[in-house]
């Protein structure tokens, strides 16, 4: 396994393999009375983490809720990135970035490189422009031991026309990224590789695409808030145990938003999450 793989697996093992969403939207903010801004998104991010005890699996913060406050808010991420990561806590940077050549790898400059203020253990993308044009971004997060997870089956219904499409073999858009990645991910050796897989919870056809993606961690969006639960992932995905990440954001609130309430939810989520392994 490489580098990352293995940060994140021991991570797993130890606090579970759920995934804390960090999401401070405007109405999260204001269930946990905190001021709609950059210094409130901060607060949450830093309530959540210190709500767990620094005790979680994977942090995956969401990129849009900080940037919509400009460059404070990239700063609030930025801060609460590196609290996570000084206490030893993975971070995936939800940003879903793809782009081609010289672009690609300044993105991955962005997230990967030991220079850069906003650091983080993994980043979404997404292979619209072709899972060849990721190359740059993949390879300067490879240099920095780091992990990217690509969306291959989306749990937004708007998604599925376009990644169930078929290509001229017969085969889907999705399966091709499958296949794709689990080359890619081969060229680094036997075992889970970095490059990931973002497959939703509530995709009926996720054993199907898990299946293809025998070397890849699965991060799974859609529990919680959109329907899907825990054991609906341990259904859907039989083939992913040990490796899937359940991601749970809105629903850590579902006691409250005052600090033992989020603890409290975190901690139930992550015993139900222990079934996966």
């Amino acid at each position: 396994m490489t580098a990352f793989a293995v940060r994140l697996a021991a991570k797993i093992r130890e606090h579970s393999p759920l995934c804390v969403g960090v999401d401070p939207s405007a109405a999260v903010l204001a269930a946990c009375k905190l001021p709609d801004s950059a210094e409130g998104a901060a607060e949450f991010g830093k309530r959540v983490l210190q709500a767990a005890d620094f005790r979680i699996g994977c942090l995956k913060p969401q990129s849009a809720f900080f940037e919509r406050f400009g460059s404070s808010g990239l700063r609030a991420l930025e801060e609460v990135t590196a609290l996570a990561r000084s206490r030893d806590v993975p971070v995936l940077l939800d940003g879903k970035r793809g782009d081609i050549d010289s672009t690609g790898a300044a993105y991955g400059e962005a997230y990967f490189s030991d220079r850069s203020t906003l650091r983080v253990d993994a980043a979404t993308s997404h292979a619209y422009l072709g899972f060849a044009a990721l190359e740059s971004f993949l390879e300067v997060a490879l240099r920095g031991d780091g992990g990217v997870f690509v969306v291959v089956r989306s749990s937004n219904p708007e998604g599925r026309e376009l990644q169930l499409a078929k290509l001229p073999g017969g085969e889907s858009v999705a399966l091709s990224l499958c296949r794709q990645i689990t080359a890619r991910n081969r060229r680094m050796g036997e075992g889970l590789g970095p490059i990931g897989a973002v497959v939703g919870a509530t995709c009926e056809d996720a054993a199907e695409i898990v299946a293809a993606l025998p070397q890849s961690f699965i991060l799974a969006p859609g529990v919680g808030a959109q329907g899907a639960t825990i054991a609906d992932v341990a259904r859907r995905m039989p083939a992913a145990r040990g490796r899937v990440l359940p991601n749970v954001s809105r629903a850590i609130l579902a006691n409250g938003g005052a600090p033992d309430q989020i603890g409290a939810a975190i901690r139930a989520l992550q015993e139900q999450a222990r079934e996966l392994l």
